[in-house]
């Protein structure tokens, strides 16, 4: 990641949680505590206020007055870049092909991982919006997260399965609060499967903050549950296998998608990515939205499911 994404990473994380110490920046931004005074030094030559409470209990913050939100594209400025990536070509003069494809599929990554709604392309380069619904606002789920973590009290929180499509109540004691690829996630302990795990804050319709107490255990470390963990993607049931071409690979290659995925890389310049997934409809949007860079080679269900769903949508249009 880029030094530009790691300090708008780092604005949005001090806007919304507060305080914030220099470790957690770090183990969030995946670099060492060095890098963020660096960071925090470049946020204050441009002016950013960013401030430092010191003593036992401080860490950074940045003035209330100061307010920054993810900027985010309407569906004409959407469907232009889009347009602009397929005339912008080597063949019509521009040198730059290459990184705009990379910048443009990283941006509809972004939208498919949005934090209000998902998003995917079809295969006319439309997007189709599915709402999960939110009863709070970002600001106050936040809020209220920070709180418990500052008073160490269990989440009550009504949670959105993709896999199952409906909502169920979990009960959390939230480790962590971070910032990833345009989202916001809550690190904790969940009581039902006894271990730590990742909740996407986007897919909490509401919250609750219980009178309940909990501690976070010495041995637990962030970095650690990061670097073992973090995928957009989990499970082992179904084996998987994506081909995308050479426009994509890079962006398949940089990414990480499964704890254990496997990546091939082809002669062509294309790259075939292996995951294991319990569920299959999790995967369907995320596949969907990489248009003609990406096909499914098995499971066979799973492609006649993409094969369907591209025959609805032309029968639409």
């Amino acid at each position: 990641m880029s030094k530009i994404s790691h300090l708008i990473e780092m604005i949005i994380t001090l806007q919304y949680k507060g305080l914030t110490t220099a470790t957690e920046l770090a183990e969030t931004l995946e670099v060492d505590k060095k890098t963020i005074y660096r960071y925090i030094s470049s946020l204050n030559k441009a002016n950013i206020p960013v401030h430092t409470k010191k003593g036992r209990y401080g860490g950074f913050y940045i003035d209330q007055e100061f307010f920054m939100k993810p900027s985010k594209l309407s569906e004409e400025e959407l469907q232009a870049l889009l347009m602009s990536a397929q005339i912008l070509t080597k063949e019509n003069g521009f040198v730059y092909e290459s990184e705009l494809q990379k910048a443009v599929t990283k941006i509809k990554s972004l939208y498919i991982n949005s934090d209000n709604e998902l998003n995917y392309l079809n295969e006319d380069g439309n997007f189709k919006i599915n709402e999960v619904g939110s009863l709070q606002n970002l600001q106050d789920k936040i809020s209220q997260i920070n709180y418990a973590m500052s008073r160490g009290r269990t989440l009550s929180i009504n949670y959105f399965s993709i896999n199952r499509n409906n909502l169920t109540i979990k009960k959390v004691d939230p480790y962590n609060l971070i910032f990833r690829e345009g989202s916001w996630y809550i690190i904790g302990y969940y009581y039902k499967n006894d271990k730590v795990e990742t909740f996407k804050v986007s897919r909490i319709q509401n919250l609750k903050v219980t009178e309940e107490i909990y501690m976070i255990p010495h041995t637990f470390s962030l970095k650690e549950y990061l670097d073992e963990n973090w995928a957009i993607f989990k499970g082992d049931k179904n084996k998987i296998i994506i081909k995308f071409d050479e426009k994509v690979s890079e962006f398949i290659k940089n990414g990480k998608w499964h704890p254990n995925e496997q990546i091939q890389n082809l002669e062509d310049g294309s790259v075939l990515l292996t995951i294991y997934l319990d569920e299959l409809d999790e995967i369907k949007s995320w596949i969907l939205g990489f248009g003609k860079n990406a096909e499914v080679i098995e499971p066979v269900e799973l492609r006649e499911e993409i094969k369907k769903e591209i025959e609805y949508i032309y029968k639409k249009y």
